[in-house]
């Protein structure tokens, strides 16, 4: 059975509120198809109840909202709830009832739930059938209308304009079809307002139409099936509607289309029994609710195949009424003869095979948007029908738009960015000039930004403090009379000094006797002629002399008190004292005539004990200028009149006139807290981030609106950074900047938000939103502003761990080394000694259990870590037993000695119990030993995966282990094995030249990546390729075993080949890789390496388009990477990569080609690998 989701006990006939403002709210009439309505049970009193629902409510109860009892204890044969003045005086529209004996009434819901049932709320009752009335339906469309149908074979309208007195119409003067039947339900047709179908139980389905007031077309079922049940029009077509059928033998759901009668297009059974009532969702036309006898709920998918199976609900009692809830599309309502009413959701009951989706799923329109004031709107558009009435077919529509988050903004934004990229901010400041004439602090800080573009900008600083020249000079001249600089007369001329002349050119050509005579005679009267111009001009002299005014002439007597001490002071020549003299008897201006002529010295102590004495503050000013300490000027100026000492210091201080300006702002901001004049000294000392200081104080003060304010602060720093070249970080300066530049980029202005993002210098808070931006538009961004970003987060290469099942099993541990390697007895006497031992053969290895032909057991730790316990031994050719191997002959030995000090070079001492290491079993079908370092053939390995150390001829027996035997638990297992010497076995007469290599499916190399790269591979390659071992175990460590089978580099200094050195030395490099070499770089400056390497590689590889080479560069980079963290680079490496990345930013690629060869001579064979990466991702410089 299916569990409702609400229900109520009380058998009843139901209907759903049909008003948007109680879309949770059902009525429930006492049902006449119950027991007690059956059979009249006086007892059981007949109720109208308001119930109402909350899914989010714990419980399976209705909630009641009020409850009124009908008259008569009639009880419901049919509810149903109109709109009818849901925007008037009925809120929750009207209620109509179809009650026993014939009844009609109406209520107004929205007094009884109000009242909480204390209104019973009845508008109007009336009989309108002589029988019971079978069903009461309101039409959907005009709410006014009610049909009603009867068992008296009748079909009536009433017209509720009035609902305290409706009026009743029938639909034909002249019905006759239903004439001798029972009218079971009526149906309004949802298209066509004025068609209404009706069924009876003799199976005869009626189409009326109320316009023309008669029967249209009646039909039945070919099959002859009686009593249609419940009847119901397709919302969408107009022409079709759905006839259910009550018949227990053949139930059936008939589809017909009123164009073609004669047959139903679509018919299904359903049902076991019969279908009692049918409902059509308004919501979904192709869904389909039906129920019946059979228990059985079921919503149907009208396919254009037939009818599926959309969902299926088992009920335990009989339902009689199905309704969908028209505001809630998916809940559903059913009514039942003996289990009340219950509430259930399709939704959740959907058949799982069901593929269909409702279209309350479907949106009829909407908008996604995303990064860049990017929006995608979709939805249907329906085109105005055409001129002929024909219906257009309705369309659907995708939209890409631009819509701005801030379109305040948007306007000026634009224009400021033409400004910007047609490089105009002087004209911009002169617009901005004009805007703001009515604020004069505005206006003399933009005409201030426009001068600092203008190199000769400081001359015209104090015109436009108020100082101008012109203005001044013509006060001035009105003052004087005349022109300034006429009055003191003219001048004085300097003295032209005409160098001689070493030639005779200059005085023309030589004279002849005759010549001279004549220039004698001129001579003198050229003479005579310039005597009488001189004794004219006297005259005239005198004359003009006498004609002018003469001072009075001074009555100073220097003959006595201080003026006689002057006088005879300058008389001896002693001028100090003379000028002091005139200081003191207050001839100031005596005392300057006098120092004039002393001396630079003597002047300027004149001039300043003049100043002194005087104590006039513009005179201190002057005499400031004329000393040229500008500093002690700003700092003892009036701040009242900065303007003036700010004109000042432009006309005069020539150099220090930045750090004067900044030197009169800090006054101003810190004594007279005067930020406005501060911020203009500040601008004519280009200090940025001053400026920008006050800017970001004062500028939301200034505007209308955060955005706005916002705006002018941008476009003022933006102007004063390209005026001062301010290249700095600015903690500030970005977080204004950066968030304007994601304001842009909300409204759809990538490109200006990234050229502001680029005037930012080191900025880590705005990488994100870069990084955004420009993968935005990754084409058209490249070729605007070159490479990628940064990275703002770190990459993490995060891959699954999965291992095949043959290879898991291979890696599983081994079994206990006692119970893996023990043999039968019959064993050790076919066990022959191991070859490479003095005065012994060669034999065949032993047999061994079928599990260890795959897989060696996995070498332990080294030093220090847990071993298995030791095996029993085995017979050793120099006399006792060897330690773990197996031996029949007596128990396990658990003799244990400590091992001495490795590579003593005293002679070995006996070794108590036996002498050698023991020779374990291995697989037939491994190669032989190779040779390595001029060696014999490496030994068998052991069961750890280690092979023991044995004597050879390049090696003496005991000095790898100082004479002693291996002791159990130390030298099982030797650190950096190479797993070709693991698995190394004793040659054997014959081998297969062609067979597969020994290794395949055997245990990942414990040795790192060496044993996987190409070179390592070399190492197990099949028989008749070089065998040479790729790599060696880890350097000697001191007081530890020296590893084997490679010489040391103390031992390799006797090697007699050199060939073999070399390659010694190679593979001893190689393993050295995997160790320390230098200190580890910390992790941001490994994350800077990355970011430069990686914004490089993107450019690269979107200039070449070679996928294949970037992979192969980044996972060479990765390498780099790693070694870098694990400090596996020399300290000076690093540094050279360092250096490297900084070329790499500065694009400086021939001094980064360089560094790159440079780091090719340092351990060039563990870096090769990242050098190449490195080499091919720089471009030629």
């Amino acid at each position: 059975m299916t569990q409702p989701l609400k229900q109520s006990p009380k058998p009843a006939t139901m209907a759903w509120c049909a008003s948007e403002a109680a879309p949770s709210l059902l009525a429930l009439g006492s049902s006449a198809h119950s027991a007690a309505g059956a059979f009249g049970d006086g007892a059981s009193e007949s109720s109208l109840d308001l119930v109402s629902f909350d899914l989010a409510k714990p419980g399976q109860n209705l909630d009641p909202v009020a409850s009124v009892k009908t008259e008569g204890g009639r009880r419901f044969t049919s509810l149903s709830w109109g709109a009818l003045g849901t925007d008037g005086p009925f809120p929750y529209g009207l209620l109509a009832g179809g009650l026993q004996d014939g009844i009609v009434s109406l209520w107004n819901p929205y007094k009884i739930a109000t009242s909480q049932g204390s209104d019973p709320g009845l508008l109007h009752t009336t009989q309108v059938h002589t029988g019971s009335v079978n069903s009461v339906q309101f039409h959907p469309v005009k709410p006014n209308l009610l049909a009603t149908c009867g068992g008296d074979g009748e079909v009536d309208i009433l017209n509720c304009d009035n609902p305290s007195a409706p009026q009743m119409y029938k639909p034909s003067e002249s019905a006759k079809t239903h004439q001798g039947s029972e009218v079971l339900n009526v149906a309004w047709n949802k298209k066509v307002p004025h068609i209404l179908a009706s069924c009876s139980n003799k199976g005869t389905t009626v189409v009326w139409d109320l316009k023309q007031k008669k029967e249209v077309i009646s039909f039945q079922d070919p099959a002859s099936r009686a009593r249609c049940s419940d009847v119901s029009w397709n919302p969408e077509k107009p022409t079709q509607l759905l006839v259910a059928y009550d018949d227990d033998r053949q139930p059936s759901m008939q589809m017909w289309d009123l164009r073609n009668v004669k047959y139903p297009f679509k018919e299904t059974q359903g049902h076991t029994k019969g279908i009692l009532s049918v409902a059509w969702c308004a919501s979904d036309p192709n869904l389909i609710l039906s129920c019946g006898k059979d228990n059985r709920i079921v919503c149907w998918f009208n396919s254009s195949a037939g009818m599926e199976l959309f969902c299926e609900l088992h009920t335990p009692n009989t339902n009689f009424e199905v309704a969908w809830a028209p505001h809630k599309p998916s809940v559903i309502a059913a009514s039942s003869l003996g289990g009340g009413v219950s509430l259930h959701s399709v939704q959740t009951q959907q058949t799982s095979g069901m593929k269909y989706c409702p279209s309350w799923y479907r949106k009829p329109c909407g908008v996604a948007c995303g990064f860049g004031g990017k929006m995608l709107a979709f939805g249907r558009s329906t085109a105005s029908a055409s001129i002929t009435g024909e219906k257009v077919p309705e369309t659907s529509f995708c939209h890409s738009l631009v819509v701005p988050n801030e379109p305040e903004i948007v306007a000026t934004a634009d224009m400021f960015e033409s400004w910007r990229s047609e490089k105009r901010l002087q004209e911009f400041c002169s617009q901005k000039v004009n805007i703001s004439s009515g604020q004069a602090d505005e206006g003399l800080m933009w005409n201030l930004l426009g001068l600092q573009f203008d190199d000769q900008g400081r001359t015209r600083l104090p015109a436009l403090l108020g100082f101008d020249q012109e203005r001044i000079e013509q006060e001035a001249e009105r003052y004087l009379g005349k022109k300034p600089g006429s009055l003191m007369g003219p001048p004085p001329e300097e003295e032209t000094t005409v160098a001689p002349s070493s030639s005779t050119k200059m005085l023309g050509p030589d004279l002849s006797d005759a010549g001279a005579d004549d220039f004698f005679k001129n001579l003198a009267e050229s003479t005579e002629q310039q005597r009488a111009a001189d004794e004219a001009a006297a005259l005239a002299a005198i004359a003009a002399a006498e004609s002018t005014p003469v001072a009075m002439e001074s009555s100073t007597n220097w003959s006595s008190g201080p003026e006689s001490l002057i006088k005879q002071s300058l008389l001896v020549g002693n001028l100090t004292a003379a000028v002091e003299c005139c200081f003191k008897s207050g001839r100031m201006a005596e005392a300057l005539l006098l120092a004039s002529g002393g001396g630079t010295t003597l002047w300027t102590r004149a001039r300043d004990e003049y100043l002194r004495l005087q104590g006039d503050s513009f005179l201190t000013t002057v005499g400031n200028i004329m000393t040229n300490d500008f500093e002690k000027l700003v700092a003892n100026s009036d701040l009242k009149n900065w303007m003036e000492t700010l004109a000042i210091i432009a006309t005069f201080s020539q150099d220090q006139y930045p750090a004067l300006c900044e030197q009169l702002a800090h006054r101003l901001q810190s004594e007279a807290a005067d930020i406005r004049s501060a911020v203009i000294c500040y601008i004519c000392a280009k200090n940025f981030s001053k400026t920008v200081g006050i800017w970001a104080n004062t500028h939301v003060a200034s505007a209308r609106s955060n955005k706005l304010a916002l705006q002018d602060l941008v476009e003022k720093m933006t102007v004063l950074q390209e005026v001062t070249r301010f290249n700095q970080a600015d903690p500030l300066f970005n977080a204004k900047l950066t968030q304007y530049a994601e304001l842009l980029a909300n409204s759809g202005r990538l490109t200006a938000a990234m050229r502001f993002l680029t005037l930012l210098h080191d900025d880590a808070s705005s990488t994100i939103l870069r990084e955004r931006i420009y993968n935005s538009a990754p084409m058209q961004m490249s070729q605007m502003f070159g490479r990628p970003p940064a990275q703002p987060w770190q990459a993490l290469d995060v891959r699954v761990l999965y291992t095949p099942p043959a290879q898991a099993k291979a890696q599983a541990p081994h079994p206990h080394p006692a119970q893996s390697y023990q043999q039968p007895a019959q064993s050790h006497q076919q066990r022959q000694p191991m070859p490479g031992y003095p005065g012994q053969g060669v034999a065949p290895p032993a047999p061994a259990p079928p599990q260890s032909n795959s897989m060696m057991p996995p070498r332990p730790n080294y030093p220090g870590s847990a071993m298995p316990p030791a095996a029993p031994s085995m017979p050793n050719p120099y006399g006792g037993n060897m330690p773990g191997m197996p031996n029949s002959m007596g128990p396990p030995s658990s003799h244990h000695q400590p091992a001495p000090p490795p590579m003593t070079p005293t002679p070995a001492p006996p070794v108590p119990g036996g002498g050698m290491p023991p020779a374990p079993r291995m697989n037939s079908a491994l190669p032989p030993a190779p040779k390595v370092g001029g060696c014999g053939p490496a030994p068998a390995p052991r069961p750890g995966g280690v092979a023991p150390p044995m004597p050879s001829a390049c090696t003496p027996p005991g000095s790898m282990h100082g004479g002693m035997p291996p002791q159990p638990g130390l030298n099982q297992g030797y650190p950096g094995m190479p797993t070709a010497q693991a698995h190394a076995a004793p040659p054997q007469p014959v081998q297969p030249p062609a067979a597969p290599s020994p290794y395949a499916g055997h245990s990942p190399n414990p040795y790192g990546a060496a044993a996987s790269s190409p070179s390592a591979a070399a190492g197990m390659m099949t028989p008749g390729k070089s065998t040479a071992p790729t790599a060696s175990a880890a350097p000697v460590v001191d007081d530890m075993p020296v590893c084997w089978p490679l010489p040391t580099k103390t031992q390799q200094k006797g090697s007699t080949t050199r060939t073999t050195a070399e390659a010694n030395a190679a593979i001893q490099s190689r393993s050295f890789g995997g160790s320390t070499q230098g200190d580890p770089m910390p992790e941001n400056e490994v994350a800077h390496v990355r970011n430069v390497m990686t914004n490089l590689l993107d450019t690269v590889s979107a200039q070449e388009n070679n996928p294949k080479k970037r992979e192969d560069i980044a996972k060479r980079l990765e390498e780099l990477y790693s070694k870098l963290v694990a400090g596996q680079i020399r300290n000076a490496a690093s540094q050279k990569v360092l250096h490297l990345v900084s070329c790499l930013e500065a694009h400086d690629y021939a001094g980064a080609n360089k560094t790159q060869t440079e780091l090719c001579t340092i351990d060039w064979e563990s870096n090769k690998n990242w050098l190449m990466g490195v080499k091919r991702l720089i471009p030629r410089g």
